[in-house]
């Protein structure tokens, strides 16, 4: 049994190992991980770029993961923005 993601999770992909926030589904096809699924999750990385994976795929995380992968990467933990958040004017 695993838990329910939603909106605004961390998340971690099983195989490919990456970690980013849950901001939403896609139903395109030519988008798929695996040719099965009916829809997909939009993974935002802390560089920004969106990765489609499979709900099969992704485990639930918390963010100091994500803020350890990011460091890893190179990139400060506080210059991350969701995409889902909107920005302050």
């Amino acid at each position: 049994m695993t838990d329910p993601m939603f909106e605004g999770d961390c998340v971690r992909h099983s195989a490919d190992k990456f970690v980013g926030f849950h901001v939403g589904y896609t139903r395109l096809s030519a988008l798929m991980e695996r040719s099965g699924d009916v829809r997909g999750v939009r993974v935002q990385l802390p560089d920004g770029t969106i990765r489609i994976a499979s709900e099969f795929n992704l485990q639930k995380v918390d963010s100091a993961e994500f803020d350890q992968y990011s460091v890893s990467l190179g990139i400060p933990p506080k210059s991350r923005r969701r995409a889902s958040t909107p920005a302050r004017i």
